[in-house]
């Protein structure tokens, strides 16, 4: 009984972590910097970048103490919470401000209509990857006997990114007619080679959240 509300209470911190950032990065997908070292120019990515790597994270400690049922389970809830925010979002910006609103209509739309226009591809997206990621990582966790968690980390993150990322930003910019498509693949390879980049990086992370899960469960084994 113990093991099994010390396991529920993670899941609800791990989810509340995933869900959270997830909903963060398609809302803010829209805004693009230039990511510069030593003042030369390197790369344009898209701000929801930054916290892509706590889902990557997330997804993947949840992969191994819940297994697919429960990245899935929590994939469709947050699907459905992204377009909760998205339809507030939309009638919140029907409304018309008061004349001493800190925040105009302007400003609002141009901030969240933004995040509107993107809805549908980030939705196909994000369904996309995690279900190719938690796939993926269960696939990888069962040829390896339950070994090498740094290959089926980074294995499942390879693949299901690439798709993710060339798709949301297709949809979103291309389609639309808002981006070239030399400007697409510049931005969507950028996007891509960072988020491969940290999922290597966030590979010492996630050993470390592991070992501080195992304590925690008392060694309880994963799923």
């Amino acid at each position: 009984m113990e093991h099994t509300q010390k396991k529920e209470r993670l899941y609800i911190v791990l989810a509340g972590f995933f869900v959270t950032n997830a909903i963060l990065a398609e809302m803010v997908g829209g805004k693009i910097f230039t990511f510069s070292v030593f003042g030369l120019t390197t790369a344009n990515l898209s701000v929801g970048v930054l916290v892509w790597p706590v889902v990557f994270v997330m997804t993947d400690l949840i992969n191994e103490y819940y297994g697919m049922a429960g990245v899935r389970r929590l994939t469709l809830l947050t699907m459905v919470l992204i377009s909760y925010v998205f339809v507030a979002l939309y009638f919140m910006g029907m409304t018309r401000a008061a004349s001493f609103s800190a925040i105009s209509d302007d400003n609002f739309n141009t901030v969240f209509g933004t995040s509107q226009s993107i809805i549908i591809g980030s939705l196909i997206a994000f369904g996309i990857g995690q279900f190719l990621d938690f796939f993926i990582f269960h696939q990888l966790k069962m040829r390896t006997g339950g070994s090498h968690l740094w290959l089926r980390a980074t294995g499942s993150t390879v693949i299901s990114q690439l798709i993710d990322t060339f798709v949301v930003l297709y949809i979103a910019f291309v389609i639309p007619g808002k981006w070239s498509h030399a400007e697409f693949f510049k931005v969507a390879t950028n996007n891509y080679l960072y988020k491969l980049v940290i999922a290597v990086a966030v590979t010492p992370v996630i050993y470390l959240v592991h070992v501080i899960i195992e304590r925690y469960l008392k060694n309880e084994k994963p799923a």
